[in-house]
């Protein structure tokens, strides 16, 4: 997996490089970060970047490189014509190399914090293009298998609204109230936090595999239509519905909780369901709805996690952002 990973890094770092000016202008800002130009537009961003593209703010979640090199070659031979600003950004290769999610503390909860361990620091320096940016689009990989490929977010008009024209076949996870993680601010909430739209999809389980990096393409082509729409006040809504979700429950480890092998993302759930054991009696789900984020503790050296499973539920868009429609 390392030599993939190398391999993976190095073809997007050679695309960013090689770049000629024919189809508008590639400019190294920093390590694994590129700013696009056009060459001619008459659309102009609210802030300096119009989109940001970014991979790997899990460095173990290496799917999201290939679908941004493949968007860059694009451009690159004018298949593509963007006509906004952009920025290419991949978020903790330091940890890619390692195959680990993160050296020392989870990027993707470092944002705003201004931590000192290696994934702080480049937060902060990441936080640059992050603060400039209009629209966000973030590619991350399930730890478990996934049933499918789904948008997750902080609910907002401008972030639903994004994620549909992006992918339309993909279903919507979104929650409003509370963060997402107790642990530190997310790339998407950072970016709604400073005046932008934010929004992240997991493309499946982590690794190499084809139809994930299409469906991140497809993503990504998506956000380009969508963003010079919006920016040009030329969008018209979709008439496509993707299925929406929100948690219905969110359980906390409890020493002695551990889930069964083999569960995975959106997997369909009774309540009272086994799904694991808690001591010397069985684990049951506490809800009926769709399995998120399951986490074993196959790492022993590992510190258990806050939370060990989620409930996710349909819901429909007159329940987005009211009160009693998440259960958490």
């Amino acid at each position: 997996m390392k030599e993939l990973i190398e391999q993976a890094l190095s073809r997007f770092e050679a695309v960013g490089d090689q770049w000629t000016n024919a189809h508008g202008s590639m400019v190294k800002h920093s390590s694994y970060v590129y700013l696009w130009t056009p060459p001619h537009t008459s659309i102009k961003s609210v802030k300096k970047i119009g989109l940001t593209l970014q991979a790997i703010t899990h460095g173990n979640e290496v799917g999201g490189i290939t679908s941004l090199t493949e968007c860059m070659k694009l451009i690159r031979a004018g298949v593509v014509k963007p006509d906004i600003s952009m920025a290419f950004v991949l978020g903790n290769p330091a940890a890619a190399l390692e195959n680990r999610r993160f050296l020392e503390s989870d990027l993707n909860r470092s944002f705003g914090s201004k931590g000192t361990s290696l994934e702080g620091q480049r937060a902060a320096h990441l936080e640059s293009i992050l603060n400039e940016t209009d629209y966000l689009l973030d590619f991350h990989q399930t730890i478990e298998e996934s049933a499918q490929p789904f948008f997750i977010f902080p609910y907002t008009a401008p972030g639903l609204a994004f994620a549909r024209a992006a992918h339309a076949d993909v279903s919507v996870v979104t929650h409003w109230g509370k963060p997402f993680s107790l642990d530190g601010m997310c790339t998407d909430e950072f970016v709604n936090f400073n005046g932008g739209t934010g929004i992240t999809i997991e493309l499946g389980k982590k690794g190499f595999d084809p139809y994930q990096c299409s469906v991140g393409l497809q993503a990504a082509l998506g956000a380009i239509h969508y963003v010079q729409d919006m920016l040009s006040h030329q969008y018209q809504p979709a008439t496509t519905e993707s299925p929406l979700y929100t948690w219905k429950a969110i359980v906390l480890f409890e020493e002695g909780m551990d889930l069964s092998e083999g569960l995975y993302n959106f997997q369909p759930i009774e309540k009272g369901q086994v799904i694991g054991v808690h001591g010397d009696k069985p684990l049951l789900a506490a809800e009926s709805g769709s399995l998120l984020f399951p986490k074993f503790h196959r790492d022993q050296r590992a510190p258990r996690p806050r939370e060990i499973y989620r409930i996710a539920k349909r819901i429909g868009l007159s329940d987005l952002g009211q009160p009693g429609v998440v259960g958490v």
